[in-house]
């Protein structure tokens, strides 16, 4: 009911504000928040054997690029020096017939962070679904939001074929994404504040019944899409 939702992290937004929600909230839309805060414990618990090789890295010394072996999916993330230091390289672009593959979030998931651990891991070049570096299909995944109103299909949708789905619990992915809308009204860098309580307040009532249909369909549009066999959540 209301007095369960107005002291949760997500009414709150992780602030010691008193103020609550006006409108009254619908058992229905009770449910379709516990449903998308299940699949990202869901997502987070099968995606933890991901993350048993990650090391952390240093600076970045040299645009060379070094990969494992030739027949190896997986680069070395770095060279370490004698110094203490490490060298790091630049992705490529990935071979002609490489698989593309969807990283599909929603957005204040991480999809700037997966971008660039997928170039991390894999030496590879990634792109989105706006095209905004430039590197059309010549990329190892592309980033998109889509279905959500940010986000769009490419023009070469037809040759993607699987896609990993990056989930983030909606406490905290909604006010992750109003941050980025915040700076962007301000012409404020990228990840670089927090938008002030009052602002997330005002943008949460008028604007969190949208936000969770749009999370709800995202969430099954990448189900529905395609088999387990293809996606990874």
């Amino acid at each position: 009911g209301n007095a369960a939702f107005n002291n949760s992290t997500f009414a709150q937004h992780k602030y010691s504000s008193t103020k609550t929600m006006s409108p009254s909230i619908s058992r229905r839309r009770a449910v379709a928040i516990s449903l998308v805060a299940l699949c990202g414990a869901l997502a987070i618990f099968q995606s933890t054997s991901l993350h048993k090789q990650q090391s952390p890295l240093s600076s970045h010394t040299t645009d060379e690029n070094v990969l494992e072996s030739s027949t190896s999916p997986r680069r070395r993330l770095s060279e370490a020096r004698p110094n203490g230091g490490c060298k790091l390289t630049w992705p490529v672009k990935p071979a002609p017939g490489t698989p593309i593959t969807y990283a599909a979030s929603y957005p204040g998931c991480g999809a700037r962070m997966t971008w660039n651990l997928v170039e991390a891991l894999t030496g590879l070049e990634t792109g989105d679904d706006w095209n905004n570096n430039g590197r059309g299909s010549e990329v190892v995944t592309v980033k998109t939001h889509y279905p959500q109103s940010n986000g769009i299909l490419p023009d070469f949708d037809d040759r993607i074929h699987r896609a990993f789905i990056v989930i983030r619990n909606p406490l905290e992915s909604i006010p992750s994404f109003f941050n980025h809308i915040y700076e962007m009204r301000n012409h404020l860098p990228v990840h670089s504040e927090r938008a002030p309580v009052e602002e997330w307040v005002k943008w949460r009532n008028a604007y969190v019944d949208i936000e969770i249909a749009e999370y709800k369909k995202f969430v099954f549009y990448w189900m529905d899409r395609y088999t387990p066999e293809n996606r990874h959540l």
